[in-house]
């Protein structure tokens, strides 16, 4: 990169802290996979709408489990759409079902993924996890999974959320080898 004229680079990373190798990405998805296996109820994963792998991850492992899918938030609708669009997401038609629909299968059949893994106040999970949410609400027995790590700062939102979360009777799970 030197070579053709690059005089600075800057980048970060989430886990640069962390001692350690990061795990990698097919145990991320032997995870997501065996987590939607295990999980008897509703599924909701939020994820950043930006990874288009792991949404990708997600997908794969609800067409796997016979789970229909929903897509919440604006960005992480326009970014399967685009991924989908440009054949970077593939899995059939059918896997998706419009927000309408949800209820109208059984819970062990549904996996939402959603925008509001840092706990943005305005993302689908917080709306979820405040009971403002236009069409979901947690019912005992649904799973959250957030399957990405706080980023610096955003912890104390993070909390709030799986709080608001666990009080209403949602399983959360944090911290797992989703991250």
């Amino acid at each position: 990169m030197g070579q053709i004229g690059i005089t600075l680079l800057l980048s970060d990373s989430t886990n640069s802290g962390v001692k350690d190798f990061s795990i990698s990405e097919k145990e991320i998805a032997k995870s997501i996979l065996d987590t939607m296996k295990r999980t008897q109820g509703r599924l909701i994963i939020s994820t950043f709408a930006s990874n288009v792998h792991r949404v990708q991850q997600i997908l794969y492992a609800a067409v796997q489990c016979n789970r229909k899918v929903c897509i919440f938030g604006r960005s992480m609708e326009n970014v399967v759409e685009i991924g989908r669009k440009l054949g970077h997401i593939r899995v059939p038609d059918s896997t998706f079902v419009e927000p309408d629909m949800i209820n109208t299968l059984p819970a062990d059949q549904i996996c939402l993924i959603c925008t509001g893994s840092q706990g943005e106040p305005l993302a689908a999970l917080s709306r979820i996890a405040n009971g403002t949410h236009r069409w979901i609400r947690i019912m005992p027995g649904d799973t959250v999974v957030f399957s990405s790590s706080p980023i610096p700062g955003n912890a104390n939102s993070v909390n709030q959320v799986v709080n608001k979360l666990t009080r209403v009777g949602a399983n959360v799970i944090t911290n797992s080898v989703l991250n």
